[in-house]
C-alpha cells in the first residue's frame, strides 16, 4: 500500500490517545488487517515472544542487553510506559524518536480508515512496533505480550522461540479467575516447533501450559528439569548459577535488584542460548556483561539517595509480595493503584512494611479514585492525599536515610512521581540502556 501522510494536518499524538478511549479487545481481527494493508512487517524480522503475568519485562531488559553485549541491533515491544509512549519501542534501550512516532501513528491512522477498522491503543502500537523495527533494520524483535497471549494483538508471530515467565492472578475479568485458566491463555502463544522457555512452577498452571504444548507440539524448556538456576547474593545485588545441560554459568551478576530476578535472567539465558545457532556471537561474555549491566527503570530503582527514594512498578499481588520480600525493612510507602487491580489484597501485604502507607490517586482515567481505594482498604491505618504531589510532599517529611520512601502499585503512578521528582531534584532521567 502506498500512502502519502501529511503528519502536521492528522495531529497523531492526540489521535493516539484518542484510542485509549476504545479500551481492551481481545483477538487478532484488527492487527491482521493492519498488518495485511502494510506488507506484513511482523514477519520480516526474527521475533522473541514473551508472556507471563510478572516478570516479561524484565526477562526482556536481560535479553536485549545480553543481544547488544554480543554485537547485535535490538527492537524491544514492552508496555505499559513510565513517562511516555515512545518507551515503549526500543532499539538498542533508545526509545522511538517523536518525529518516527508521528510518521508511524499517522501512516497507520491512514491504513485503518482505508480497511474500515478502528483500532484499540494496543493494537496500534503493535502495529508500529513492528513496521518501525522493520524499517530499523534490526537483527531481532524482542515482543512483549500485553495481557494473556492466545488472542493479544502481538499473538500474530512466527518466533524464533518463547517464553512465558510465571503465572499468578491478574487480569481475571479477562482471562480467568483460575491458576490454570490464566496458563491456558498465556499458552496460547505456543507455536508447533517452537522452543518455549517456562518459568512457571505452580502445579495447576504448569499442567495446562504442558497439555497445550503437547496440542500444538511445542518443545517446553522447563525449569527444574531442562534449565536450573540456583540464587545467590543479596536482594540488592543478586547473583546467578545457570544450568542446562553441559552449559553452566556461574556467579552471574545481575543488574536489577530483587530477589526474584535470578529466576527472570535464567528465562532469558535460556532464551539466549535458545537463539545461538541463528545468532552465533552470543557467548559466555556476552551473557556475563548483558546481566551485569542491564537497565529497566522503575523496577526496584533507587532514584535519588538522601533521603533513598525508591520506586517499583508492582501493580498486583505476586508483585507487591516480591517487592517487600527485596525491602526487608520498613518504609514510608506511597500506594497508588489502578482501578482493575486487587486493590485491598495488595494494600495488606504493603501494609506489613509501610510507616505509614500513605495513599493516593494518579492522574488520568486508569486509577483508583482516592475515595474508592480509602474505603476499599476496611480497618487499614492509611494517610489519604488527595494528589501524588502532596503525597511526595508527606513521603518526603517522612522519610530518612534509617526508613526510605518507596513509591509502587502502579507503574503510571511511578511515572508520575518521576515526573514530579525531576522537577523537584537531580533525579536521573529515565534510561533503557
Amino acid at each position: 500500500m502506498v500512502l502519502i501522510v501529511d503528519t502536521k494536518k492528522t495531529d497523531p499524538r492526540a489521535y493516539l490517545e484518542s484510542l485509549i478511549l476504545h479500551g481492551i479487545k481481545l483477538g487478532l481481527q484488527n492487527i491482521n488487517a493492519l498488518m495485511d494493508a502494510s506488507g506484513q512487517p511482523h514477519k520480516a524480522r526474527p521475533v522473541i515472544h514473551v508472556a507471563g503475568t510478572n516478570g516479561k519485562g524484565s526477562v526482556l531488559a536481560f535479553l536485549s542487553s545480553i543481544l547488544q553485549c554480543a554485537g547485535y541491533r535490538v527492537g524491544r515491544f514492552t508496555s505499559p510506559h513510565l513517562l511516555d509512549v515512545t518507551e515503549r519501542f526500543l532499539i538498542n534501550g533508545v526509545p522511538m524518536n517523536e518525529e518516527a512516532l508521528c510518521e508511524n501513528v499517522a501512516w497507520f491512522k491512514e491504513v485503518a480508515a482505508t480497511i474500515g477498522q478502528v483500532p484499540t491503543f494496543f493494537e496500534m502500537n503493535t502495529a508500529i512496533a513492528f513496521r518501525w523495527f522493520d524499517q530499523q533494520d534490526v537483527d531481532v524483535s524482542l515482543i512483549e505480550v500485553g495481557m494473556g497471549g492466545r488472542f493479544d494483538s502481538t499473538n500474530i508471530v512466527s518466533p524464533l522461540a518463547s517464553a512465558i515467565t510465571n503465572i499468578d492472578f491478574d487480569h481475571m475479568q479477562f482471562l480467568g479467575d483460575s491458576l490454570a485458566a490464566i496458563a491456558y491463555e498465556k499458552a496460547g502463544i505456543l507455536k508447533a516447533n517452537v522452543p518455549a522457555v517456562i518459568g512457571v512452577t505452580d502445579p495447576s498452571a504448569l499442567k495446562a501450559i504442558e497439555k497445550q504444548g503437547q496440542v500444538v507440539g511445542a518443545p517446553l524448556r522447563l525449569l527444574d528439569k531442562e534449565y536450573h538456576v540456583c540464587a545467590g547474593g543479596s536482594p540488592w545485588n543478586p547473583t546467578l548459577d545457570y544450568r542446562s545441560g553441559e552449559t553452566s554459568f556461574q556467579n552471574l551478576s545481575l543488574g536489577l535488584a530483587g530477589r526474584h530476578q535470578p529466576h527472570n535472567a535464567a528465562i532469558a539465558v535460556e532464551l539466549a542460548l535458545q537463539m545461538q545457532e541463528q545468532f552465533p556471537q552470543i557467548c559466555e561474555a556476552a551473557i556475563r556483561e548483558g546481566l551485569r549491566i542491564v537497565r529497566w527503570p522503575g523496577r526496584l530503582e533507587q532514584v535519588y539517595d538522601n533521603p533513598p527514594i525508591i520506586m517499583d512498578a508492582a501493580h498486583n499481588v505476586a508483585g507487591c509480595r516480591a517487592a517487600m520480600d527485596a525491602l526487608g525493612k520498613k518504609c514510608v510507602m506511597i500506594f497508588s493503584v489502578s482501578a482493575d487491580k486487587e486493590a485491598s489484597a495488595m494494600a495488606k501485604i504493603l501494609s506489613q512494611w509501610a510507616d505509614p502507607l500513605i495513599i493516593t490517586a494518579y492522574g488520568g482515567g486508569r486509577s483508583l479514585p482516592l475515595a474508592d481505594l480509602s474505603g476499599c482498604l476496611g480497618d487499614l491505618s492509611t494517610r489519604p492525599c488527595s494528589s501524588m504531589s502532596e503525597a511526595l510532599d508527606e513521603g518526603l517529611r517522612l522519610a530518612s536515610q534509617e526508613k526510605p520512601l518507596l513509591i509502587v502499585g502502579s507503574i503510571y503512578g511511578a511515572g508520575e512521581a518521576r515526573r514530579l521528582l525531576m522537577e523537584r531534584f537531580e533525579v536521573a532521567p529515565v534510561r533503557f540502556a
